[in-house]
């Protein structure tokens, strides 16, 4: 022991000790961390079992998740998604919007590596969970800039993220527009207080252009109106006119469209060349203003102003908020009026749901005749999301009232004493109501009963304020039932959203998609390109692009040179290539079963299909559509040596005793290829939907492309053997992709000067 400690006191010069690093936790991440926490949890369901799904009912299932497929696809082979060529001939993915092509987020779900050539459903649950993520930390971060504590702030996110708008929407287009509001207030807001102003305005932009590269055109739209609302508020909010703050609104309000350019100029383009169905009596194209009727049926009509607080009381949107959220807003409203935050985003919050009542508020129906492209957001009931934004942010203002009236006043606050009593007052009176439709019913209930959970909650909220007014709770313990009981309440609403694999109900949608993958495997390996059609309603519409086939017609948008086709007609779907149809006994007499599937669905191989490219020496004049149709109708087979064409013919390529062969050698999504044999010049056409951005060569050289037989493409070639190649690179889609990284560069660039300018101006 003393040879051992003598020698511990040995100096040795050479031996060096590991310096020891203490590594703290940033502090301001503990809150952002136990909010993912919480919503993770919150969402167990998806996460923690594999018993539930969010995707379920048929836009989700029959449109939303084969369009992703095709995305998941295209991404993982290098490629852009900007063509589908799996329904009505070919339809632009960025055009469509819905699809999603625009959204960063979506580019980061479709790179998870897939499994059995589809996209992996933890994939899918986790990304709802960060969805949601998202919404609920902007709306914390925007609560902690306007000077709320971190738990207020937490419950007002949580608030905002699981209930309301975006607990209630399930499209994911529409909600992660939704979820970029608070970061758009934020940085207004910031701006408008002076706060680094010019990188604050720039900031506000981009969020605002982040919610228009999400897919659809509502929120966007929504919140563009409040935004510009709230600029115009703080310019003339002295009086006169505030110039600085009009240069800083008007570099948000321009910056917002830039960034979202890559979204918006796409969609643009497709809506002035297709058809929309929004509910009028008929189809609807880009200069028709929809029908003011189609609103007011889509609006939050006045009973349904009830559905705040009961669960499960809504149609067109979710407004259920719930007695937690509500009564802290109210108390905020009642303690914190003299704040100005709380009264602009009551001013918000009241805005945006007297607009959501449509028909119903004459100031929405002002808004709708007198601003530009609002009568294109044709839910008005949706406008409900600005509500749920400003009452979560006001009951972040509530909290941290209750917090500290019950630290300096306790029992004898006089609002604390209020919201108190008036929560039990509306519990007990809910109570009674309940008790009162039982007895009048011999104690039958057959109606939604969340109804229940309602009052339970209102009491055990009545019975928690008390318990904090007069000190029986500690401020901690306190918070933390709040916390929890708002959670509870508002599952009550947002669990119910998502679907039990069992309930054949809700399931029976995503399986007409992803089920009969037998019958998907045989027709993989046929040559091709070929298109499919369904005749059973095992089998969605939208089968072909879950399974990477082309398909005639889909749930999706069209284009009208596409829907003029009439392919719900016989002789239209041979002319588009319609070689398969997918049925349990046969449609057609002269159709030839070549493979059934387990489910017993067949797969009947059509006669006298045109192939997907061929070449024609003549054409067919027509003046209107309705000429064009008659003419496939009653004379189809004249079709495979001539063409139809509206207005005069290029030039005369007859060729008595033509033997052309065309083919088919590559054919992708943006590309194809084909290798023609021509016996003399004549026109090459494909049967693929003739649109903008499309570009022809031939051997190289470029070549016009012509619209033949009401939307196919048709080019030109001369005599011999010449590789004709398609390739679709849309001005709209690149002018998008510049104005959209200008947009970000220019925000980054206007931050580092506005920052570097404040970092050198002289301190006061």
């Amino acid at each position: 022991m003393a040879l051992h400690a003598t020698a511990s006191k040995h100096h040795h010069p050479h031996v060096h000790h590991a310096k020891i690093v203490n590594f703290k936790w940033p502090s301001s991440l503990t809150f952002p961390l136990i909010l993912f926490l919480i919503v993770t949890c919150f969402y167990w369901k998806l996460v923690f079992t594999y018993q539930y799904d969010w995707i379920w009912g048929p836009d989700l299932g029959q449109q939303v998740l084969p369009w992703w497929e095709e995305e998941a696809r295209q991404i993982q082979h290098s490629q852009f998604p900007l063509w589908d060529t799996h329904h009505w001939m070919g339809q632009p993915l960025l055009g469509q919007a819905q699809p999603g092509a625009a959204y960063p987020l979506n580019w980061l779900l479709w790179l998870v590596p897939r499994q059995h050539g589809h996209m992996r459903m933890w994939a899918l649950q986790w990304y709802y969970v960060v969805v949601h993520y998202m919404a609920a930390l902007f709306c914390f971060l925007l609560c902690r800039d306007l000077g709320r504590s971190r738990v207020a702030s937490l419950i007002a996110g949580l608030a905002f993220s699981l209930a309301g708008y975006v607990g209630w929407t399930d499209w994911p287009q529409m909600v992660n527009g939704a979820v970029w509001a608070p970061l758009v207030f934020l940085f207004l807001l910031r701006a408008a207080r002076g706060v680094h102003p010019w990188a604050s305005a720039s900031w506000c932009g981009v969020c605002l252009g982040m919610a228009w590269l999400s897919g659809h055109h509502q929120v966007p739209i929504f919140l563009s109106l409040a935004a510009a609302g709230t600029w115009l508020y703080y310019i003339f909010r002295e009086g006169r006119p505030n110039l600085r703050i009009a240069q800083l609104a008007v570099l948000a309000m321009i910056l917002g469209p830039i960034v979202g350019a890559l979204q918006i100029l796409p969609a643009q383009e497709y809506g002035r060349l297709a058809w929309r169905w929004a509910g009028a009596v008929d189809h609807l194209g880009w200069q028709d203003m929809i029908p003011y009727y189609v609103h007011i049926h889509h609006a939050l009509h006045p009973i349904f102003l009830f559905g705040i607080f009961i669960p499960g009381f809504d149609a067109h949107a979710g407004p259920f908020l719930g007695m937690v959220a509500v009564s802290l807003a109210i108390l905020g409203i009642a303690i914190c009026w003299r704040q100005h935050a709380v009264k602009l985003f009551g001013a918000i919050a009241i805005g945006g749901l007297i607009y959501s009542l449509g028909g119903h508020s004459v100031f929405n129906g002002l808004i709708y005749a007198v601003v530009p492209f609002v009568e294109k957001a044709r839910v008005p009931a949706m406008a409900t999301l600005l509500f749920h934004l400003g009452f979560a942010v006001i009951a972040a203002f509530g909290v941290d009232a209750l917090r500290s009236q019950a630290a300096e006043l306790g029992s004898e606050s006089i609002w604390f004493r209020r919201i108190n009593l008036g929560v039990a007052a509306v519990g007990s009176v809910l109570g009674a109501i309940i008790f009162a439709i039982l007895l009048s019913r011999s104690m039958a209930w057959n109606m939604d009963d969340r109804v229940v959970i309602t009052m339970f909650v209102t009491l055990l909220l009545a019975a928690l304020l008390y318990a904090w007014r007069t000190n029986n709770l500690g401020p901690v313990q306190a918070v933390t039932l709040l916390t929890l009981l708002l959670l509870f309440e508002v599952g009550n609403e947002a669990g119910f959203m998502l679907a039990d694999r069992n309930d054949w109900g809700r399931r029976q949608f995503v399986e007409k998609v992803w089920s009969n993958g037998d019958l998907a495997d045989f027709l993989q390996r046929q040559p091709g390109p070929f298109r499919v059609e369904t005749q059973t309603d095992d089998i969605a519409r939208n089968w072909g692009d879950y399974y990477n086939l082309d398909f005639p017609s889909a749930q999706a948008g069209v284009t009208i040179n596409s829907f003029n086709l009439e392919t719900h007609t016989l002789p239209t779907r041979k002319l588009v290539g319609t070689k398969y149809t997918l049925a349990r006994e046969p449609t057609q007499p002269d159709q030839r079963e070549v493979f059934r599937g387990a489910s017993g669905i067949a797969v009947y191989e059509n006669a006298g299909v045109f192939p997907r490219a061929w070449a024609i020496h003549d054409f067919i004049p027509i003046k209107e559509v309705n000429e064009g149709r008659a003419f496939v109708n009653e004379h189809l087979e004249d079709l495979r040596s001539k063409a139809l064409f509206m207005g005069d013919p290029p030039r005369n390529l007859a060729c008595p005793g033509a033997q052309d062969n065309v083919s088919v050698t590559k054919y992708q999504p943006e590309l194809v290829t084909l290798q023609a044999q021509m016996s003399c010049a004549g026109m090459v056409v494909l049967s693929d939907t003739y649109y903008p951005g499309w570009d022809a060569k031939v051997d190289g050289k470029p070549a016009q492309i012509y619209e033949v037989d009401f939307a196919f493409r048709g080019v030109i070639v001369p005599s011999g053997s010449h590789q004709i190649t398609f390739r679709y690179r849309p001005r709209s889609f690149f002018a998008g992709v510049a104005l959209t990284l200008g947009g970000l560069l220019g925000a980054a660039l206007i931050t580092i000067v506005s920052r570097k300018s404040s970092a050198l101006a002289p301190k006061k």
